[in-house]
């Protein structure tokens, strides 16, 4: 891609957020565009529109939500698939016995589990309450198809739990936040550092997850609930590329991500193909962030934001996908 080229991607990209901004989709955003090693960061609008305005600053912390099972989750189950504790296509049940149906980690992963299950009142039950709803009332009801639930990378976590002995949020803080160095990034965040989320009720949802589950289920909580840095998620994309090297990530580790599993998904993140037909992995975060990168391209767009506040936008979906169909079209002029 020729210096020109470039720099109408990188404009055009960049004016398509900002219009996110100023058609009052989302209060602010904090972007980066990625090629090679060069990282083009953007930090615009504000932090929050009510009670009052303010600015958005570099470096202030989002809540990731879904975010959460790509950046650790799944790579807390690569850990254990590099150390052979656990396979692939070996049931759940294996590691969590209390769970009856077979579905497997690759299933569970790719969201191909066909569970389904109603809960009443789900989000007023205590957290042991919840955690034993859940799995004694998930059922494979549907054909095995990709249909995106929460749940599955919940129990994936629990699982794992028992694989490592810990809970799964502290395993993700110690096997992935801290061997990659992703400072800013947590599970127990500053609220004054915060990107606030909701506005209800006269109350501002500022460093507490806004996932009902998540905020039950505490440190048990695989699905979502982890806050970082717009600087954190560019160190993990530069990981992924090769950029950076951890003893506990080798960079096989991250090519492996790049293939589908089922139905179009790798393990935990959805798979997308530009028009040359290069593989990107994408996934989405319910408050509103969204990622996507290329190993093979060594290209990456993340974008975070609050779309969730004062109350979710409903624009904001057509808009992101929007964003993302040009970017991966843009991209390989």
């Amino acid at each position: 891609m020729g210096d020109r080229s470039e720099l109408t991607h990188l404009n055009q990209t960049e004016k398509r957020l900002r219009q996110l901004v100023s058609d009052h989709v989302v209060p602010g955003v904090s972007a980066a565009l990625m090629d090679g090693r060069r990282v083009t960061t953007m930090v615009f609008g504000a932090s929050q529109w009510q009670p009052t305005v303010m600015p958005l600053r570099p470096g202030m912390v989002y809540d990731l939500a879904s975010l959460t099972k790509v950046l650790g989750t799944t790579m807390v189950f690569l850990q254990a698939l590099s150390t052979k504790q656990v396979a692939i296509d070996q049931p759940l049940r294996e590691w969590l016995p209390e769970f009856k149906p077979a579905t497997t980690f690759r299933e569970a992963l790719t969201h191909t589990s066909g569970l389904e299950g109603y809960i009443p009142h789900r989000d007023d039950l205590a957290p042991r309450a919840l955690r034993q709803a859940l799995i004694t009332t998930l059922a494979p009801t549907g054909p095995k198809t990709v249909l995106y639930r929460d749940f599955n990378l919940l129990l994936v976590g629990w699982a794992l739990e028992n694989v490592f002995d810990d809970a799964i949020q502290t395993l993700i803080t110690t096997r992935v936040l801290q061997p990659l160095g992703l400072t800013g990034a947590t599970f127990t965040p500053d609220p004054a550092d915060c990107v606030p989320t909701t506005y209800a009720h006269g109350e501002l949802l500022r460093g507490v997850v806004h996932d009902p589950k998540a905020r039950i289920l505490g440190v048990h909580a695989g699905s979502a609930g982890l806050f970082a840095t717009l600087a954190d998620l560019i160190k993990f994309t530069q990981y992924a590329f090769g950029q950076r090297n951890a003893a506990a990530w080798p960079q096989q580790a991250f090519a492996a991500l790049a293939q589908d599993y089922a139905g179009g998904r790798s393990l935990g993140w959805d798979l997308r193909h530009d028009p040359d037909g290069g593989v990107w992995l994408y996934h989405t975060g319910y408050t509103g962030g969204f990622w996507l990168l290329s190993m093979q391209r060594q290209q990456a767009l993340i974008v975070l934001s609050n779309r969730v506040h004062p109350r979710v936008n409903p624009d904001f979906l057509p808009r992101r996908d929007e964003i993302v169909s040009r970017y991966l079209h843009d991209v390989v002029k």
